[in-house]
């Protein structure tokens, strides 16, 4: 997975989101029995599983993965030795896949002539948000921009005020949960960020949220510059942007000459 999203994720699901784990395992989870391993594999291959639980003398091991590649099969046969040396104990296994595209390569089976190996293969995109959306757990909300919508711009305002319930620092780290791990999903994203805008909420200013609030600038910028040919001065005045982001988006736009 993109190192983007890998460690956001990463260091979300270690919160332990019990509704999620639920949808991938088709298991309850008591957050009260389940402890997070933070136990290294050994490094034979190289490799650090996303996340391995213990609940209840079971052990639970998830991948999430944003590319579809058909050798996750292969990566899933490793983890689930190498986790049957370390803890004793066979894990039960699956794959989430976060990504945006058709999932058509990633194969929940490998087979040879000498063995058949299986394990679960999870595609958010057929999974109903909203039961995710019912958890207490804000990690669970955050991992539901992920999932299907029926109406995403109804969702996106519901899944934000859910986050009006939390206190400081938590809403903050969550929604910045949030605007991050929305990148896998770009339309999302950029109606997240005009809610945002209109909420009376204060979100840390994430470098995701930030590039998308200085496109909409430029764009505004160079549609009324084409509109009324004002000056520069006048449309950072009216548009209370800096004079000097002003000139140098009209500048690559090819609107403004050089002086």
């Amino acid at each position: 997975m993109s190192k983007t999203y890998d460690i956001p994720l990463r260091r979300l699901i270690k919160d332990i989101p019990v509704h999620f784990l639920g949808l991938v395992f088709n298991q309850t989870f008591d957050p009260k029995e389940a402890k997070f391993l933070d136990v290294k594999l050994p490094k034979l291959f190289e490799r650090e599983a996303d996340l391995i639980v213990e609940h209840k003398g079971e052990i639970y091991h998830l991948e999430l993965q944003s590319t579809d590649d058909p050798k996750m099969g292969l990566r899933m046969l490793y983890y689930h030795l190498l986790i049957l040396e370390n803890y004793g104990k066979i894990p039960h296994q699956a794959v989430v896949y976060v990504g945006e595209k058709p999932l058509k390569r990633m194969s929940p089976i490998v087979e040879t002539n000498t063995l058949r190996f299986e394990y679960r293969l999870i595609d958010l995109n057929n999974i109903d948000c909203s039961l995710l959306l019912t958890s207490n757990e804000p990690s669970d909300w955050v991992l539901s921009i992920l999932c299907r919508m029926e109406n995403e711009d109804r969702t996106l305002k519901e899944l934000l005020t859910k986050f009006l319930s939390l206190p400081q620092p938590k809403r903050e780290k969550y929604l910045n949960y949030l605007l991050h791990i929305a990148g896998l999903r770009p339309k999302r994203l950029n109606l997240l960020r005009r809610e945002v805008e209109k909420m009376p909420i204060t979100v840390e200013k994430h470098p995701l949220f930030l590039e998308g609030m200085e496109k909409k600038a430029r764009e505004d910028v160079i549609n009324l510059y084409k509109a009324t040919r004002w000056s520069p001065e006048k449309i950072a005045k009216v548009l209370k942007l800096p004079l000097e982001k002003v000139k140098k988006w009209l500048k690559e736009e090819g609107l403004l000459k050089e002086t």
